[in-house]
């Protein structure tokens, strides 16, 4: 009698079958999203001038401990209370908002500027310019003398279109401008929950877009929030109507700006 040989197992077709579960699964699977506003990381700016100090009064520090809890200056936080941040924010950014006079000391002071002025500035540092270009021999320092003209030029062409822009639209002769040092500084243990700490963030964001938003309905019948939505789906194409909304958009946050500075988290 011949010896029965055992049937042998077709595995073939194991690998497609495989792979179809590897394909199944990643379609299937979901994660988890962080809820936040989006914010473009600044870039560094190298500089040789020396470091001065900030005021205190331009500084708006909040911090989390290990237990959520958040300090923002002398003021402390629960995190069930986290949404008091908001009004603390705009506190900051708008005391002394429209005041030459009777400021409160413990907050960032306004600068005025006028077309004028900017006008002045502009020609000074054109003035500037041509000077040094000028000049029969151009060494290291003078050609870095002239790179920072040519940067100064343009800060101040800059800053006289956002005038001209804010005067043709509200019919004042002056824009406010929060000092340039004015920031909020956010620190963090090693410790912190990341959830809370992606929760501060989105107040402080929060805060300015509603104060961007007020601004932008008063002067252009629309909020920051829709120009930047409609920006973002238009801005691949150059047509005046995307250009405009951009310009509106630069001068909002010339007005109020985002200046978030993270620290390193402590032990």
């Amino acid at each position: 009698m011949a010896k029965r040989e055992s049937p042998e197992i077709n595995a073939g077709s194991m690998a497609d079958i495989a792979f179809l579960l590897l394909i199944f699964f990643l379609v299937t699977t979901t994660m988890d999203k962080d809820t936040a506003y989006l914010r473009m990381i600044p870039k560094k700016v190298e500089t040789n001038k020396p470091q001065t100090p900030i005021q205190q009064k331009n500084i708006y520090k909040i911090a989390i401990n290990s237990k959520q809890v958040i300090q923002a200056r002398d003021s402390i936080i629960k995190p069930e209370d986290i949404t008091h941040l908001n009004s603390r924010i705009k506190h900051f950014y708008l005391v002394n908002r429209g005041k030459k006079e009777n400021r409160d000391i413990n907050y960032p002071y306004y600068g005025y500027g006028s077309i004028q002025l900017y006008k002045s500035n502009l020609q000074e540092q054109e003035a500037r310019l041509l000077k040094l270009e000028s000049q029969e021999v151009i060494d290291e320092r003078t050609q870095q003398m002239i790179d920072q003209a040519y940067d100064a030029v343009a800060k101040w062409e800059e800053k006289l279109e956002m005038m001209e822009l804010y005067a043709k639209f509200s019919g004042k002769r002056e824009m406010p401008e929060i000092d340039f040092e004015a920031h909020i500084r956010l620190e963090s243990f090693l410790d912190t929950d990341y959830s809370a700490y992606v929760a501060v963030q989105s107040e402080v964001e929060k805060a300015v877009t509603e104060m961007r938003d007020k601004e932008a309905m008063e002067l252009f019948g629309m909020t920051y929030t829709a120009m930047n939505n409609f920006y973002q789906q238009k801005k691949t194409e150059n047509t005046p109507e995307v250009r405009t909304m951009k310009k509106h958009m630069e001068l909002i946050e010339t007005l109020f700006p985002l200046k978030l500075i993270e620290v390193k988290p402590k032990r």
